[in-house]
Formats: structure tokens, C-alpha cells, sequence
């Protein structure tokens, strides 16, 4: 029998985090994204928006999610995986830090909202478009694949 892997989150929906970005879902599933007023934060900030029932994901895990990331200065989306019409699969291993935080450790079936400042994003990254700023993504985890032993 083969499986079908859900589009986005299912989750039980979490209370919201004061001060953290705010989310509102499509009808599609496809999350718009607010930033609050002020200062971003020093620290990766990570809030669970949809608590999922599924595998943890272990560090190195190959994930499928969905995901939209925007500008804390502006707010504008600089990367989306709903904009391109299909989930993204990825090594955690093979992201910026910031967002490995926001994976690892996680329940498939979740989506969680994490905001990674500069240190913890691209920072490191010399002439990268996004070097000096704070990235905000909302991310919808919709299956994991572990490392092999």
C-alpha cells in the first residue's frame, strides 16, 4: 500500500508566544507571515505553532517540509517552498544552523515558527544576499527519514 504524505502541518494547534512573528494559514495551508514591531532578537527563537504526533527528527535526518521564510527588516518572503508548489526535502545537516534548531528535536505533523538572527543563519555566509539578516520561517513538518545505523 503506498502512503500519501500530507501537504502541510496537522498538528494540534498551540497556544501563541507573546512577541514571536505572527502566523495566519491559507486555506491552501500556505502560512503568511508578520513580524512584530522592535528590535529582532540576539537568540534562535523557536515557538511550536502545531504540536504533531509523529517521529522525532534526530540529528542528520533527511525531512520533506514545507516552508515560507521572510525578512525580519521588511517582512518580504525571500524563499517558499508553497510558492514553488511543492514540499522541500533536505538533510538537516545541510541548512543553515538556525534552522536545523528548528527541525531536530521536533515531531513530524508539527509546524513551528523560528527566527534566526544573522550568527545563526547567514551571517558566516560573505556577499550572500541575507548576510546581515534575521530570517523568520514558518516550517511545516511533514515526514522524516532517519540516518541508517
Amino acid at each position: 500500500m503506498i502512503g500519501v504524505t500530507p501537504t502541510a502541518a496537522w498538528g494540534e494547534e498551540q497556544e501563541p508566544v507573546d512577541g514571536m512573528p505572527t502566523v495566519e494559514i491559507g486555506e491552501d495551508g500556505e502560512p503568511s507571515i508578520t513580524v512584530p514591531e522592535g528590535d529582532a532578537p540576539t537568540d534562535v527563537q523557536l515557538e511550536v505553532l502545531k504540536q504533531g504526533d509523529g517521529a522525532i527528527v534526530e540529528a542528520g535526518d533527511n525531512v520533506l517540509v514545507q516552508y515560507t521564510g521572510v525578512a525580519w527588516s521588511d517582512g518580504s518572503v525571500f524563499d517558499s517552498s508553497w510558492e514553488r508548489g511543492a514540499p522541500a526535502s533536505f538533510s538537516t545537516s545541510g541548512v543553515v544552523d538556525g534552522f536545523r534548531q528548528a527541525l531536530e528535536g521536533q515531531a513530524v505533523g508539527s509546524q513551528v515558527v523560528v527566527v534566526i538572527p544573522p550568527e545563526f543563519g547567514y551571517g558566516a555566509s560573505e556577499g550572500h544576499e541575507l548576510q546581515d539578516e534575521t530570517l523568520v520561517f514558518v516550517v511545516d513538518i511533514l515526514a522524516t527519514q532517519h540516518l541508517a545505523a
